[in-house]
């Protein structure tokens, strides 16, 4: 095994598209993502077959579903590549794909609530489904269906109702995660948000996943690789702004020896040592 096999991260965060259906004014897509672009089946194939990742994200900037081909990419890397593959989406697209899905070997499936506003009854209905029709399948027995909430000023004030509505739809689990940007002053708010979150998950019944300790370098960029639809490899999401490296064009070492260059100087980055997320 060569050193690049070691210090590649377990998880590969690939977008698949940067088109979406929603227009949600908090989110910085438009910002991120100058057009709307998808991957080739073709270019996601070969930078599945070279990564020596775990785990595979289907998602970025954009809404996944809006890829045709989101599907059989799952199964490929999910069956063909042995992968534990998961993607988050915002399930109005949902009820158009319940049965190549749950034929895809998926491992996770996350909805998306962003707040209780954008939690419209389609969306509502078409999760509610999707859990109902994965139970009284036969295939995908172990996968893991969950609620995705990123913590923002937006929903603050709502999220024991938000908790319980997630429970409501019969999601295994809800999970938790900061949103960007997460600074400082955020942190400090952070813990009594916490206690809210646990003390609702006891009182309802509801298990409940927290983010992890903020580190620096972080633990987003320790443990993923995030790759645009284009090859372009970036520090994280947020980080659009910076190319590590292109993964159709470049080596896995090189790419491996640009991202070992960026945590060095990541605590004195403008952006990154300012960011808690």
């Amino acid at each position: 095994m060569s050193a690049a096999d070691y210090a590649y991260p377990p998880i590969l965060q690939l977008e698949s598209t940067t088109a979406c259906n929603l227009k949600c004014k908090f989110c910085p897509r438009e910002t991120l993502c100058s057009s709307d672009e998808y991957i080739e089946y073709e270019a996601f194939k070969h930078i599945v077959d070279a990564s020596k990742c775990r785990y595979l994200t289907l998602h970025g900037w954009g809404e996944p579903l809006m890829h045709k081909d989101l599907p059989s990419m799952a199964k490929y890397a999910s069956v063909e590549k042995g992968m534990s593959v998961n993607f988050t989406t915002n399930a109005t697209l949902l009820d158009k794909y319940n049965g190549e899905l749950l034929d895809s070997g998926l491992d996770a499936i996350a909805f998306s609530m962003p707040t209780l506003e954008n939690f419209t009854p389609l969306i509502e209905i078409n999760i509610r489904n999707f859990i109902a029709w994965k139970k009284n399948s036969e295939k995908s027995p172990s996968l893991k269906t969950y609620i995705n909430i990123a913590l923002m000023p937006e929903n603050f004030d709502t999220l024991p109702e938000m908790i319980s509505l997630a429970k409501d739809t019969g999601v295994d689990f809800v999970n938790f995660e900061r949103s960007f940007p997460w600074d400082k002053k955020m942190h400090e708010i952070e813990k009594p948000l916490i206690s809210l979150i646990k003390k609702t998950s006891r009182d309802i019944g509801c298990e409940v996943k927290l983010p992890i300790l903020h580190t620096t370098p972080c633990c987003l960029f320790k443990n993923t690789m995030f790759v645009r639809t284009n090859g372009d490899v970036a520090p994280c999401c947020y980080r659009t702004d910076v190319k590590l490296g292109n993964v159709l064009s470049d080596s896995p070492l090189t790419i491996i020896k640009s991202r070992a260059m960026f945590s060095k100087k990541m605590s004195r980055d403008s952006i990154c040592k300012n960011c808690m997320v």
